[in-house]
């Protein structure tokens, strides 16, 4: 770990596209309450402007003992164990998904924060979109290794999260979606909304968990893909007519 690293210095020089994004929500939400699952160096989070912000991450790589603010709540622990002992009534309005980047985990994470959420909260899930066949592998590892042999060059890795907005396609009718791949790392939004209905494509948890890639090419309209501007006003005209 950096023992340099403070949650200042990473606010300075940290790229700004998730916070950007998560600050304009915010801002217009009037958002209160914040939590972000995978925070590492805190790049993202050390620089969203909620007054209540909790993190979750197994190891954060910063200095704890630098944040002393009394609206930052620093929970070390996996997601599992924190939502084990959330309580049930707490809710937040904005929720950043940026975990472990498996279908699995990001599924679960999702399916927790629904209970801790309100009509107006919003989601935010990184890395929905994989930038080639080596970035959509489960393991990090492997898709960088992989990738080296095929003779490319590069250690892009977005993991299989793709398969989650297959899930919310296919089994939350309630939920609309927009999948962000602008101006920065692709992300998927996502809110409560009764416009946003489709007809289930797989209707079935296993085969999402089966699909590849490839797959996901063939069926690439399923992310719903636009700007960052389009999504965040689309989303907020429709929470705005709740």
């Amino acid at each position: 770990m950096n023992k340099d690293l403070t949650p200042e210095s990473v606010g300075a020089t940290s790229s700004n596209h998730s916070p950007r994004r998560i600050n304009t929500l915010a801002d217009s939400l009037n958002a209160k309450t914040y939590l972000e699952v995978g925070v590492k160096r805190g790049r993202t989070f050390f620089d969203v402007s909620i007054p209540q912000k909790t993190a979750v991450d197994p190891k954060f790589l910063f200095d704890m003992t630098t944040v002393t603010e009394k609206n930052v709540q620093l929970m070390e622990t996996t997601s599992d164990e924190f939502f084990s002992t959330l309580p049930i009534t707490r809710n937040y309005d904005v929720i950043f998904l940026d975990g472990l980047h498996t279908f699995e985990q990001t599924y679960r994470d999702f399916c927790n924060s629904l209970v801790h959420s309100h009509e107006r909260t919003v989601f935010l899930i990184d890395d929905t979109k994989p930038n080639d066949a080596f970035s959509a592998h489960p393991r990090q590892g492997k898709a960088i290794r992989y990738r080296k042999q095929s003779g490319k060059e590069g250690k892009q890795w977005h993991g299989d999260v793709y398969k989650v907005i297959f899930a919310l396609h296919d089994f939350y009718p309630a939920l609309n979606y927009r999948t962000i791949l602008d101006s920065g790392n692709p992300q998927t939004l996502v809110w409560r909304s009764n416009n946003g209905w489709r007809k289930p494509l797989f209707n079935s948890m296993e085969a999402i968990s089966r699909l590849s890639y490839f797959d996901l090419l063939d069926h690439i309209d399923i992310l719903r893909s636009c700007s960052e501007e389009e999504a965040i006003s689309l989303c907020l005209n429709e929470l705005a007519n709740l």
